[in-house]
């Protein structure tokens, strides 16, 4: 007996995709519509989440074959972009490919203790949309430096609905001066004993003032919880890590080959004209063109002084051509022309487009 598939629309931006083998389902995940900043673009990807099949019904290739139909149904539907957390060495077989990093600061309670700052309010909440609207706002002001983290609307976010872990939510803690939010950080809400874990940090223009004296509350806060240390998750090239390296700090990056934080290319042509803004303002005073082939998507963005077309078809003598999961790495900047491209013919344009970079999701946003 085949199966038969069906999209439930869950809530505004969630759907769930079921396989029904007869009448018993027998594998389903969601999809979660997700707003990433690109630098002046935001894209649409759909999220990929809740992947689950029955113990009895394993085995069977029923989970393979409902993201098989997943990604079918995103491509009808006009999605640029698919994103997933995943398990390691699972999801490149269906065209994902890596596309971020897992990045931590570890600051010793000694080393914590030399951050010296002017005195700030502060205070922490239990309730995770505590100055939701003054956070997102603050967060929307600093964050677009990274491909692929979350968009934040101020008039609807509702704060941190998780910490590191996925169990339970964040604590806010808020800093403010003059009465005005100034920083803040996502405190885990039951870490181990040891550590203080903090899954995202944030402050006004990226001050390394403010920094330092969200340090010194950290200090403080793990002090009093009796922590032996303070461990911040956060991209790599993060003002945080430059303000805590100058105290004295551990760096950890893990690079998965296959696993964590996932993407690949659903419309190519739909996800160029996305991020179009942005592509504008790194070609001013560049000409040229080049065309994109991945899989069935052909593509040639031809470039002209700031000026960027996007336009069906091979209208170009240097063809670059990609599967979903690298076409994915390079355009949000995890991978440069030179490692995803083998030929060398418009590899100068290609990195001119799409520049190397940290891509990240904050670990209160991750689906």
């Amino acid at each position: 007996m085949g199966l038969r598939f069906s999209v439930e629309r869950v809530e505004p931006g969630v759907y769930k995709v079921t396989a029904f083998e007869g009448d018993a389902a027998v594998s389903w995940l969601y999809i979660i519509d997700v707003w990433l900043h690109y630098g002046a673009s935001n894209v649409l990807a759909g999220g990929i989440a809740g992947v689950y099949t029955p113990r009895e019904h394993r085995g069977k290739g029923f989970s393979a074959a409902t993201l098989r139909y997943t990604i079918e149904w995103m491509r009808e539907q006009g999605y640029p972009l698919s994103a997933l957390f995943g398990i390691f060495e699972y999801y490149h077989r269906f065209g994902y490919a890596t596309f971020m990093g897992e990045h931590t600061v570890t600051l010793s309670l000694r080393n914590a203790s030399r951050a010296e700052a002017g005195e700030l309010e502060w205070e922490v909440s239990e309730d995770q949309g505590y100055y939701r609207s003054e956070i997102a706002q603050l967060y929307e002001s600093v964050n677009a430096l990274w491909p692929g983290t979350g968009v934040r609307d101020p008039t609807s976010w509702s704060g941190f609905r998780k910490g590191v872990s996925w169990e339970h939510p964040a604590k806010p803690l808020v800093v403010k001066e003059g009465g005005k939010l100034v920083a803040y950080a996502a405190l885990e809400r039951w870490p181990s004993p040891e550590e203080l874990l903090i899954a995202e940090v944030g402050a006004e223009g990226h001050s390394a003032s403010l920094y330092k004296s969200l340090l010194k509350i950290l200090y403080k806060i793990a002090l009093e919880e009796r922590k032996s240390y303070i461990k911040v998750h956060l991209p790599p090239d993060h003002p945080f890590l430059r303000v805590a390296r100058s105290y004295g700090c551990t760096v950890e990056s893990f690079y998965p080959w296959s696993g964590g934080g996932m993407a690949r290319v659903i419309r190519l042509k739909e996800l160029l004209e996305s991020i179009k803004g942005e592509l504008q303002l790194r070609t001013i005073g560049v000409k040229g063109a080049l065309t994109l082939r991945v899989g069935s998507d052909v593509e040639t963005l031809k470039v002209n002084d700031g000026l960027v077309e996007v336009v069906e078809g091979c209208e170009a003598d240097s063809i670059i051509e990609l599967d979903p999961g690298s076409a994915a790495q390079l355009i949000l900047g995890y991978m440069g022309a030179e490692e995803v491209a083998a030929d060398s013919k418009g590899r100068r344009l290609l990195s001119t487009l799409f520049n190397r970079e940290e891509p990240y999701v904050w670990q209160p946003d991750r689906w």
